[in-house]
């Protein structure tokens, strides 16, 4: 279980729920929830502020992917 998970089960809120508040898809939350997706730093803003917790709360040990700008894109 992700710390996603646990903090989405705490706050007794379904996947369904958390997803369309957060503005991600249902799909996505399952994947990271399920660790076949890594949590991407502006999926874990808008879920932190879904489960009002840090985006710290919700990392596991390794970091979060953080998103590349169009321009960090370009010189990778």
């Amino acid at each position: 279980m992700t710390r996603v998970q646990e903090k989405r089960e705490a706050a007794k809120l379904s996947q369904n729920e958390v997803a369309s508040r957060a503005n991600i898809s249902q799909t996505k939350l399952s994947k990271i929830e399920h660790g076949k997706l890594k949590l991407k730093l502006t999926d874990a803003k808008r879920l932190a502020r879904v489960l009002g917790c840090t985006t710290d709360d919700l990392q596991a040990d390794e970091a979060l992917t953080p998103v590349a700008t169009p321009e960090e894109d370009a010189y990778a």
